[in-house]
């Protein structure tokens, strides 16, 4: 199986080049002077049946129609994808590139593409369809970027519907006798160790042959120095400016094959910051239960699906997943990624401090035992209390353990309520929610659950539908998955956002039925401090094909779209939808995109009808989502709104999405400062009037609508193991926190975006991603993600001595001097002061300015009437020392809202006032209006109209309303 066929006739040869060919790839015959080494592709002959070629889709690999030998891979009539990934290829080098291949029973519709690095590739096109044996071969000179670090991946696509055969893969370097001998003194793998804004750390690979060398290190093609070590440090750079590096060495006149390219960017000062805080304008997602934000105190809720205690398969359970024979589970594993197969990202393989006593409790009797003895744990105490049935026992965690993994046996028909209490908490359950979870949420005035409900792939098939009693309970086993059920129990949603009072955000399932939809309101508003605001978003992502949603939402917007339809109307196609894609039209993704719009309308009506019409985008505020790339697909969503059911204000109160900024132009051998260069000057990228980002935040404006980011921050994700430690090292580091810091501020909240949804609170950090502000809630919050986000939510600041932190109006005085409409003076606030009206005439003319700055130098007509509106509405004296009643200014606020936010309360009387009789005659109206969107409250039903307001009131007042008007 391993003969390589030249082929001797060119004209023939030429018939397989592929058209974007260059003349590095053209086929030449062999000579006497060439050498080809070894085949580069892991099992290219197929003789070793499928290692390394997954069956990815309709992939065989085995006896029958092969080249020679016995095996070959074969994909049977229709499509079918396969592909491996293995190592680098030398820079510089020739190599040549082949297979054989048959086509049966049908068209020739295949090739395969051999990509090297992030960018290069060359791919086999498979054309002849006579049913015998083909060969197709180019040459190509493998990139000068490429490092050992490099990957090369083959993927192997085949789409007509014959049988397709493929056997003898190759890929072989080809040397000359005289390249050989360069070879053995080419140095490799240049890379900077380090870099500032003037200089340049380098390093090297020796050679084999070593001794004697003489290395010459070039700039941008030019030589800059000689040395006989391995290192060279290139200083006298500029900041900012990217640099190209290379090392060749000599050895008795001989030269050497020069290194690979090393693309080296100087570091650049990070621009001063807009603006020093952004009170109440960052939330926070939550990542999946059970990792590393710990979140309840009683660590069995997170207890993973019950298996035999041989760990071989699932076991009995009853309605409520409880074991009903001898099983097995893991309680957590907060061991690094990939500990487990020995293969550890994090070089300094961090591991929370989870050690202690846990207090282990459940009903019946069972012997207890360590089903991995590669973590051990004691275990002591274990009684059995025959009234209640049930045994307790102490388990304890050494340090530097992240694995319980604990066997049932012995049972008698199995156990149930299982409990873990962690250290430090009691065997009561008292309870729900550790301390350290809820501290670490205090900054944030929202949180996002999109992964606490494990929103993505997470819905049936079209057209099957989640129904309510689908949902995951607070009575089942384990809040993660099990038989089958996964996401959270709204309960415990609701009792995490009343515990730390914050907003929530929450993504309704892509498959849930209008009474799912019903009843989840029914029950947050039952459940729910009513003084939280809803964000409510459809799904998550649905725009993505990653997700089980997309294709959901796909098949539903088809099966109800088409002529005579409402998703078939006003369709504007865009410029990313493929015209060639005959299953998916462009016309059929305008009908998707149509009936996500549609879907956050009818959620959001279903709301409103359980809340109160006037609740919609006061408390309930839907937020259309979806992907930062294609703005021109939001128009789309927008206009059909707009022109089916009305202005898209009167439905969305947000337009959203994920602008993380990542560093995929750092090289793969990038040190930890190159990848933070790289993520700096993406971020810059992204705050660029054209990128869509800043689109967006203008279309909102253009709508009426506020601008968030569903999620966002730093991404250096992704699943490669490639140069992972430094880019974890790079997100534990300093300039990551000013980074941060930089992003959400200059290039979001100061450019009028309006609310910024961190991604994510906790995680740990591997190759799948450094995304969590901390990793280590236990360990304390003093990392500099999480700093930087108190930083600029204020956390820590206090312009007014006499408003401290924990003051019922601190938030609300921070946002108004954050955004200029009160100044710090001689540093008291006088919160207790009755507000004047020489007072809220200074506060009304800040507001008209941050109003105007808002809409625009010119403002609006609304805009500019509004604010002297709140000022006549609230008046009442002529003398600028009275003080202003509770009535008048909520007749002044309900101005503004009304002219600022372009809509009305249509039933204040929903408000059910004891004083309402006390209301000025035609104030009622701004009263009940008022209480309804937030801006102020009735303290069990009474309102105290004719009160004067403290400026402490006011301030909680104005803040709202300076977060409808922002």
């Amino acid at each position: 199986m391993n003969k390589r066929i030249r082929m001797a006739v060119l004209a023939t040869l030429l018939l397989l080049m592929p058209v974007n060919a260059t003349a590095l790839d053209a086929f030449a015959d062999a000579t006497a002077n060439e050498t080809y080494g070894a085949n580069l592709v892991p099992n290219g002959d197929f003789e070793s049946g499928d290692i390394a070629w997954p069956n990815w889709t309709n992939i065989a690999i085995g006896q029958g129609g092969q080249h020679e030998g016995v095996m070959a891979l074969k994909i049977t009539g229709g499509f079918g994808v396969s592909g491996l990934d293995f190592g680098a290829l030398e820079p510089g080098r020739m190599y040549r590139f082949g297979a054989w291949y048959k086509y049966e029973n049908g068209e020739a519709g295949g090739n395969l593409k051999l990509t090297l690095g992030k960018s290069f590739s060359r791919q086999l096109d498979f054309n002849e369809t006579d049913g015998s044996y083909h060969y197709a071969e180019i040459e190509f000179t493998a990139p000068e970027e490429l490092t050992k670090l490099s990957n090369s991946n083959l993927t192997l696509v085949k789409w007509s519907n014959s049988d397709f055969y493929l056997d003898d893969v190759m890929l072989q370097k080809v040397s000359t006798a005289e390249e050989l001998r360069k070879e053995a003194i080419s140095p490799s793998f240049l890379h900077s160790i380090d870099n500032t804004e003037t200089r340049v750390d380098l390093a090297w690979d020796a050679p084999q042959e070593k001794d004697g060398l003489t290395y010459t290190v070039y700039r941008d093609g030019k030589p800059i120095g000689q040395t006989s070590g391995v290192t060279y440090a290139a200083d006298g750079l500029q900041a900012g400016q990217a640099y190209a590096f290379k090392v060749a060495a000599e050895k008795e006149g001989l030269l050497s094959f020069p290194t690979n390219t090393a693309a080296v960017q100087t570091s650049t000062p990070l621009p001063a910051l807009t603006k020093a805080i952004y009170p109440g304008q960052i939330g926070v997602g939550l990542e999946g239960i059970g990792g590393r934000g710990f979140e309840f105190a009683d660590a069995a809720k997170t207890l993973r699906a019950w298996s035999k205690p041989d760990g071989s398969a699932v076991v009995k359970t009853d309605a409520d997943g409880w074991p009903l024979e001898d099983a097995a589970t893991v309680f957590f594993d907060h061991r690094p990624v990939a500990a487990w197969l020995n293969e550890i990202d994090d070089p300094e393989r961090r591991i929370p401090d989870i050690s202690g006593t846990y207090k282990l409790s459940f009903k019946g009797k069972a012997v207890l035992g360590n089903m991995d003895p590669s973590s051990p744990f004691t275990i002591a105490n274990q009684r059995y209390d025959e009234a209640s049935g049930t045994t307790t026992a102490d388990i304890t965690l050494p340090q530097g353990g992240g694995l319980l993994y604990v066997s049932f046996t012995q049972t008698v028909g199995g156990v149930r309520d299982v409990k873990l209490m962690r250290p430090g908490y009691s065997a009561d359950g008292g309870e729900l929610f550790t301390r350290e979870f809820v501290q670490a949420l205090q900054p944030f005035g929202t949180l996002r659950f999109m992964d606490w409900l494990s929103t993505n792939n997470n819905n049936p098939s079209y057209p099957a539908s989640t129904e309510w009693q689908d949902r995951k309970k607070p009575t089942d086993a384990t809040q993660l998955e099990q038989n089958g059920t996964k996401g959270v129990a709204w309960e415990y949603l609701i009792a995490l956002a009343n515990e730390a009072h914050k907003d929530i955000w929450i993504n309704i399932p892509a498959a849930a039925s209008d009474d799912y939809v019903r009843e989840l309101a029914m029950l947050l508003k039952e459940k729910l401090d009513p003084q939280l605001a809803i964000y409510v978003e459809y799904s998550n992502e649905v725009w993505n094909d990653l997700f089980s949603q997309q294709a959901y939402n796909k098949a539903a917007a088809i099966a109800e779209g088409g002529a005579g339809s409402d998703l078939s109307r006003y369709v504007m196609t865009s410029y990313f939808d493929d015209p060639n894609d005959a299953s998916y039209a462009p016309e059929q993704r305008s009908w998707a995109r149509h009936r996500v719009a549609k879907r956050v309308v009818d959620i959001g009506r279903t709301f409103q009808s359980v809340f109160g019409e006037d609740a919609l985008n006061t408390r309930i505020r839907p937020v259309l989502s979806w992907f930062v790339l294609f703005p021109d697909q939001y128009e789309d969503m927008l206009n059909w709104v707009d022109k089916t059911y009305g202005d898209p204000r009167n439905f969305f109160y947000a337009i959203a999405t994920a602008p993380y900024f990542n560093s995929s132009e750092a090289s793969d051998a990038a040190s930890k400062t190159e990848v933070l260069t790289a993520m700096q000057a993406d971020s810059a990228r992204r705050g660029l009037p054209e990128d869509g980002k800043m689109k967006l935040i203008d279309l909102a404006a253009q709508y009426g609508l506020h601008s968030f980011t569903y999620e966002g921050g730093p991404d250096s994700g992704g699943g490669s193991t490639i140069n992972v430690a430094n880019r974890i090292a790079a997100h534990r580091s300093e300039r990551m926190g000013d980074l941060v810091t930089y992003d959400i501020g200059n290039n979001f909240l100061a450019k009028d975006g309006d609310m910024f949804m961190y991604f994510t609170l906790t995680s740990g950090y591997s190759r799948y991603g450094m995304w969590g502000a901390t990793e280590d809630l236990f360990g304390g919050l003093q990392t500099p993600k999480y700093r930087a986000l108190e930083s600029m939510l204020g956390t820590n600041a206090e312009p007014f001595s006499d408003v401290p932190a924990g003051h019922f109006a601190s938030e609300a005085v921070k946002t108004l001097y954050a955004n200029g409409i009160v100044g710090s003076g001689d540093g008291r606030f006088q919160p207790n002061k009755a507000l004047e009206a020489g007072e809220l005439d200074d506060l009304s003319a800040k507001l008209s300015r941050f109003a105007d700055a808002r809409n625009g130098a010119e403002g609006t007509a609304d805009a500019a009437a509004s604010v002297p509106a709140m000022q006549a509405a609230a008046g009442g004296s002529g003398s600028s020392h009275a003080a202003v009643s509770r009535e008048r200014l909520a007749a002044g606020l309900m101005r503004v809202y009304e002219a600022e936010t372009g809509r009305t309360i249509k039933h204040p009387d929903a408000v059910r006032l004891q004083d309402g009789k006390q209301v000025s005659d035609g104030a009622l109206a701004s009263v009940e209006g008022a209480i309804v969107t937030g801006m102020m409250t009735a303290d069990e039903g009474r309102f105290r109209p004719k009160a004067s307001v403290s400026r402490a009131e006011a301030a909680v007042a104005l803040a709202k309303l300076l977060g409808y008007i922002r």
